[in-house]
């Protein structure tokens, strides 16, 4: 089992200088957090170069200049970057270097040191095939957005699923059964080669002996042909299931196209609207210094009201006069109460009616309530003004900006994914694919019928060794048991294949079962059913097939990782980036709290708020090792600083 000890990397992608993550624990949980953009990818993929010199994009295989730091090139003149990978394996202790550098021209350096003493590059090659094939990567090293390959095993069709069967298959130990079989089938054909020989040194035997040899040799022809064959269509699967794929990222940009001209179609109905939104603020614009003059008008307004009731009060105080200065010129009583006023009294108020009733100071009342009447009309139209239609049309003109500045920011990013993406390569791609698929499908003839006359040679060599034995000539015993013995062992090793192959295949499901039962919210879902291409299909309680979602596709998955961890014959710690991209918030939580479960050591790469931290520390417990932030010093550098240490 392998097991980290550290990671160290320098200058690789936004990881300016030299960083390092410790792994003090061979068994638990590590998180590492980082917004989206901070370099969590980037650092699977550091992961992933440490372990096999590649680096993944989304769509494809990244070049490893690309990952090269850009202010350290900018700063040294060249690009370069370096990645340390300190583990253990059946306790012997590792230090794989990887150092990428384009001082004078770009190359790659791997040294790998066992117990402090470097291997040779054939020693050092064979040794990692042992602990971390890379036919059995993307079960250390889980991309939650490459999870569409898992979905293959439940299609008998896809060639991709019969490639990551295969995988599955690798990392269950299967292929080491067979390669003992085919061990042993190579000291089968040497004993009969020798036993031919034999039978041809004597006379009695020699014809017989010499067709037995040439049988053996149309025999080994086939089989050659045969082989040639049969490799011929492996490598056409594996480029078909690697077409597959890139054409499902092509069948992604068609959805992206798609999404494209819905945005386009948004974003013109946008320009439109704010079009008719600008248009709609101008209608008000003449006349909106009257909304802004609104609230002062109106308190302006109450004082002018009582100039004019002031006004109007005086006025009517003028015609009273008027009045009353008539009756007491021409009578001798009192207007009011009609007794008769005595001529003094009678005069006095005569001459101060006069001055009220004057034209002069009647004009001037009138002069005064006209403008007061005026200046109140002037305001009443201003407080009338409602600026709250001014307001409600502005902030909706806003709105619609910062909307279709939204749209545009992701036309710009659809675009620029598209850009990467043209018909020609799609109709390459497609065409290839269809190539590849019509040669697979001769090829499987041509084997056919080469296993029809491998089949027809063994029957001819069988009969001639079945005529040689009832001859007197008997060759050298041991030959004989040999080739009895290396015969019966490849009956032996072909059914223990298969029994070992039905064995793994149900332990992979009781242990796949068992992790999905805990990582699933809904309860009715009481395990999975193993397909024979390693596919896992959800079982209900009524025990029917359910047709799941894209989120429980991703706990399937999830589940199945466990499993092979659990039964697999190389086992690893599992790094995790964008773990739960298809999950609810109590699916996730599970998730968490059956981290421990996934592998002996599982790093996770997380963004603050995917999930809740605080319960997330109380479910993981002791078995969280520790915590580790990815921290932004610059656009170009991000700086990895511990957490929180258990």
């Amino acid at each position: 089992m392998l097991t980290l000890d550290g990671l160290t990397i320098q200058d690789f992608g936004p990881y300016r200088g030299r960083q390092e993550i410790k792994f003090t624990r061979d068994r638990g949980v590590y998180i590492l957090y980082g917004p989206n953009g901070r370099g969590k990818t980037t650092l699977h993929n550091a992961f992933r170069y440490a372990l096999y010199g590649e680096i993944l994009g989304r769509r494809r295989a990244e070049q490893a200049r690309e990952l090269a730091n850009s202010e350290a090139r900018k700063q040294a003149g060249f690009g370069s970057f370096e990645t340390t990978l300190d583990f253990g394996h059946q306790g012997a202790r590792y230090r794989l270097t990887r150092r990428y550098d384009e001082r004078e021209k770009p190359h790659e350096l791997t040294l790998l040191e066992r117990d402090g003493v470097p291997m040779s590059q054939d020693d050092s090659e064979k040794a990692l095939q042992v602990i971390a094939p890379h036919s059995v990567s993307q079960f250390f090293l889980f991309d939650g957005e490459l999870l569409r390959q898992y979905e293959n095993l439940l299609d008998r069709d896809s060639e991709e699923g019969a490639a990551l069967e295969q995988s599955i298959e690798r990392v269950l130990g299967i292929p080491i059964v067979g390669n003992a079989k085919a061990d042993v089938t190579g000291v089968w054909r040497l004993a009969e080669k020798q036993m031919a020989e034999q039978y041809a040194a004597h006379d009695e035997t020699r014809r017989m002996g010499l067709s037995l040899n040439e049988a053996q040799e149309v025999r080994a022809r086939l089989q050659e042909g045969h082989d040639e064959i049969a490799l011929r269509i492996d490598t056409a699967k594996e480029r078909v299931a690697e077409l597959e794929g890139m054409l499902r990222e092509q069948q992604k940009a068609e959805r992206l196209l798609g999404n494209l001209d819905r945005l386009r179609t948004q974003q013109a109905d946008l320009e439109l609207r704010e079009k008719e939104g600008v248009d709609a603020l101008n209608e008000l614009s003449g006349d909106l210094w009257k909304a802004v003059l609104a609230q002062s008008a109106a308190d302006r307004l109450v004082s002018v009201d009582a100039e004019v009731q002031i006004a109007e009060t005086d006025l009517r105080s003028v015609a009273a006069a008027v009045r009353d200065l008539a009756h007491l010129q021409a009578e001798h009583d009192c207007p009011v109460c009609r007794r008769d006023v005595p001529e003094d009294l009678r005069n006095s108020l005569i001459a101060s009616l006069e001055a009220t009733a004057s034209d002069a100071h009647h004009e001037a009342v009138d002069a005064r309530l006209d403008r007061a009447r005026s200046k109140r009309r002037t305001l009443q139209v201003l407080a009338s003004e409602d600026a709250r239609l001014v307001v409600e049309r502005d902030r909706n003109l806003r709105s619609l900006r910062l909307e279709r500045q939204e749209v545009r920011e992701d036309i710009a990013g659809l675009e620029q994914q598209l850009s990467e993406i043209g018909e020609d390569e799609l109709r390459a791609l497609t065409g290839e694919r269809d190539q590849r698929q019509a040669q697979i499908l001769r090829d499987k003839e041509r084997l056919e019928d080469s296993g029809v006359k491998l089949r027809e040679q063994e029957l001819v060599i069988e009969d001639l060794k079945r005529r040689l034995r009832k001859q007197p000539v008997r060759p050298d015993h041991t030959i004989e048991v040999k080739d009895q013995v290396s015969q019966a062992l490849m009956g032996l090793f072909g059914g223990a294949i298969d029994a070992y192959r039905v064995k793994l295949r149900r332990r992979v499901e009781e242990r796949a079962s068992e992790i999905f039962r805990q990582l699933a919210s809904e309860p009715d879902y009481v395990g999975l059913r193993i397909t024979d291409r390693y596919g896992l299909e959800i079982i209900d309680s009524d025990g029917e097939v359910v047709r799941r979602s894209a989120g429980y596709e991703h706990l399937v998955a999830l589940s199945l990782i466990a499993a092979l961890q659990d039964s697999a014959a190389v086992r690893g710690p599992v790094i995790m980036d964008y773990p739960f991209g298809r999950l609810d918030t109590d699916n996730t939580a599970h998730v968490v709290a059956a981290l421990p479960r996934m592998a002996r050591q599982v790093i996770l790469l997380s963004f603050d708020g995917e999930f809740d931290r605080h319960a997330a520390l109380t479910a993981l417990g002791s078995n969280l090792v520790a915590e580790y932030e990815l921290e932004r010093v610059t656009s170009k550098h991000t700086r990895i600083q511990p957490r929180r240490t258990i």
